[in-house]
């Protein structure tokens, strides 16, 4: 159903742009006042021309931006959000057939779930800073692969505010924890997806037997 509106929305901007541009191409090619011409040679009018030249260039752009705000919206409409904004799948690593590691956010947590002949879960992010870090990295490298990466990348490069991204920790933590924690939280992570590979490669064995 989203994807029917959204073709439908996409056919009459279409359809839009190019009755406005067949409109100004009439009436560049017979102003207000002219009626057929007098001679049997076509008139060649350097302001009409520079004139034509420059609403095709206008329109064309025009259909540009049109299809990237189109495109954009329903990119960030197709992001496999359900019940509402509670839960999303934000990106996944292919590991063979029918095998795969994703990312879901729910809430402000994240989930990385192995799927393969059933679903399990591997790991559960809380960290804010995490979440965020790599939240912000699937969305940007879903945007390269979309054709967007280098529009916002030279966006970024505008003189605006840079955003803080120093981890804040608490003043009673030592730095040394906080590597500690995240050391042995990755390894756990590693560990856990290892140990899915495993039963996975397992279960294919006792199928091929």
């Amino acid at each position: 159903m989203r994807r029917l509106r959204s073709k439908r929305l996409l056919t009459g901007l279409l359809s839009l742009t190019a009755m406005l541009y067949t409109r100004s191409v009439g009436f560049a090619e017979t102003e207000p006042g002219q009626g057929l011409p007098t001679s049997d040679y076509p008139s060649t009018d350097p302001t009409g021309t520079f004139g034509m030249i420059f609403k095709v260039i206008f329109f064309l752009v025009l259909i540009i931006l049109l299809f990237y705000v189109l495109v954009r919206y329903v990119a960030k409409k197709n992001k496999g959000t359900m019940f509402g904004n509670s839960i999303r799948s934000i990106g996944g690593v292919p590991l063979g057939q029918n095998k795969s590691i994703q990312i879901v956010e729910i809430g402000h947590s994240l989930f990385v779930v192995g799927v393969g002949d059933n679903i399990q879960l591997l790991d559960k992010i809380n960290d804010a800073d995490e979440v965020a870090y790599i939240t912000e990295l699937l969305i940007s490298s879903r945007d390269d692969r979309m054709g967007f990466g280098t529009v916002s990348k030279w966006i970024s490069k505008l003189p605006i505010r840079k955003k803080d991204i120093e981890e804040e920790v608490e003043i009673t933590s030592t730095f040394q924890q906080v590597f500690h924690d995240k050391l042995q939280r990755v390894t756990n992570r590693n560990r856990n997806v290892e140990e899915w590979l495993s039963d996975q490669k397992q279960k294919d064995r006792l199928n091929d037997e």
